[in-house]
């Protein structure tokens, strides 16, 4: 965080000294809420504050990591029990699969924002636990899928039971972390994500070897990555904290920095309260619907591209399924890679927006390079599978970041959050059925290219009108400030209040 005020000499003098102390483990002596007080917001980009990053960093990210590996299983599985014999055992054709991977983001649709009304009024811990429950024994349910019928129901019972996991853990994220450290903790849990993506190649590969004289490769590939979420639930329960106050990890120091920390990061914008109207106040914040634009250009190239990857890269050489799995796990690995940088940058300089441009560039060239790359040269197709999807991955972290940042209160974040996360499922489900003319995908790939071109514009836009207004708050007098904050109920102004700064 940025320094906001040029602590005095005797000021230097005593934080020096809590420094000293600190250095020194001699934490019963550390009065953290007396240095708070005497160093204002200048203390909080002490090593007090490092020492509490880590400490979150060490426990929150590691749970919700899992869980998003966890979750990503559970997701793509489908993907690779297709080449894992789905398709002849239950005798489906090539139409009613891509309406099973469309049918799963419905219960996404409908239920992501009364899920993050679930979570911002519950207890997170319960609540997430639950989630990773259902996972397990829906995927691992889903292997006694005779008919198209019965998958299809698998299918939108496992859309239910993620839906609240994504925006849910967006704002967890939100209500522990500053908008300047967002990115890069929303980005570990997309590295995780990759990571679930490149293992869950690896173990279908290795899944083929088990012998199929009871049960198929795709049966075993839902039960092998289904039963895995049981256990995690239980640790989830346990060990997730619900807020600060609760977080038997830290100590009562460390809990009063990281409310100082967060009331500082948020300013005069904060707001802990709930009211139905701050429910409604998004639905007519105009911020809601640029942000919509952009999540579901985004969802639709990211589940085209990560829902048909094994195929894609099937329909590139002439080798075998377990090959096809196998080369799977590259991509991921690139946009591992992708997202650490993409998040670490947008956090060191807290900027979105042309964070966002880059990563859809990357994309759009592999999207260029699929669509026009002789069918030949399968290097650089391949070459081209590996920067599309390394390009959406990369942005994700960062988008999240992005509106996260620009919705101030408790409240009004959640809502924002779960209606984005909606909007995002709808592009998913589409994306889901643009892979329709393999094995070279033209139209597939096509129509990803328009959606990155359409979201570089709404990202240019959205910073444009951002940056605006952000100039004229700046320019308002003490007078017009007054006049400005009296137009809302004050649980209603959150990000609104003329003191607060949209991240760019």
């Amino acid at each position: 965080m940025e320094k906001t005020a040029v602590p005095s000499s005797t000021t230097r003098e005593i934080l020096d000294e809590k420094t000293q102390q600190y250095q020194n483990n001699d934490i019963k002596n550390l009065d953290t809420e007396s240095a708070l007080s005497d160093v204002s917001s200048w203390s909080i980009s002490s090593i007090l504050e490092k020492q509490l990053v880590r400490k979150l960093d060490t426990w929150l990210i590691p749970l919700l990591g899992i869980m998003k590996m966890l979750h990503g299983y559970e997701r793509t599985v489908i993907s690779n029990a297709k080449l894992g014999g789905l398709m002849s055992d239950i005798s489906l054709t090539d139409s009613q699969y891509l309406w099973c991977l469309s049918i799963f983001q419905v219960g996404y649709i409908l239920l992501n924002v009364p899920c993050n009304i679930i979570i911002r009024r519950w207890r997170p811990s319960i609540f997430l636990a639950i989630l990773t429950l259902l996972w397990g024994i829906i995927a691992m349910s889903t292997a006694a899928a005779t008919t198209f019928i019965g998958l299809f129901m698998a299918r939108f019972a496992m859309g239910v039971a993620e839906a609240g996991f994504l925006p849910g853990s967006a704002y967890v994220l939100s209500i522990w972390y500053t908008r300047k450290e967002l990115a890069r903790r929303s980005g570990y849990l997309f590295i995780l994500s990759c990571l679930s993506g490149a293992t869950g190649g690896l173990i279908a590969y290795g899944i083929t070897f088990i012998s199929t004289e009871k049960l198929n490769s795709w049966q075993w590939m839902f039960i092998i990555e289904g039963s895995p979420c049981i256990v995690f639930a239980a640790i989830t329960y346990f060990l997730l904290p619900d807020n600060y106050s609760k977080a038997k990890f830290l100590t009562d120091e460390q809990k009063q920095l990281q409310e100082k920390r967060m009331e500082i990061d948020q300013g005069a914008a904060g707001d802990t309260s709930w009211s139905w109207a701050q429910v409604r106040s998004i639905f007519t914040d105009w911020k809601i619907y640029m942000y919509a634009i952009i999540h579901i250009c985004t969802s639709v190239t990211g589940a085209g591209v990560s829902l048909s990857l094994p195929s894609l890269i099937n329909g590139m050489g002439d080798w075998g399924t377990d090959v096809s799995l196998a080369l799977t796990t590259p991509p991921y690995a690139l946009s591992c890679i992708l997202i650490f940088i993409g998040a670490w940058s947008s956090d060191r300089f807290l900027d979105r927006s042309i964070h966002l441009v880059a990563g859809n560039l990357l994309c759009a060239l592999g999207y260029l390079l699929m669509m026009f790359a002789p069918l030949d040269s399968v290097g650089a197709r391949y070459f081209a599978v590996c920067i599309a999807l390394g390009g959406n991955y990369m942005v994700f972290p960062i988008k999240i970041a992005w509106y996260s940042n620009n919705f101030s209160g408790l409240t009004r974040r959640a809502i924002a959050v779960g209606v984005i996360a909606s909007v995002d499922s709808i592009g998913s489900a589409f994306g889901s059925q643009i892979y329709f003319d393999g094995p070279n995908y033209f139209w597939g790939n096509t129509i990803g290219l328009i959606c990155i071109v359409v979201q570089i514009i709404a990202v240019i836009i959205l910073r444009l009108l951002l940056q605006r207004q952000n100039k004229k708050r700046d320019a308002m007098t003490p007078e017009e400030k007054e006049q400005e904050i009296s137009k809302y109920d004050p649980h209603l102004i959150g990000d609104r209040h003329p003191e607060f700064r949209y991240v760019l």
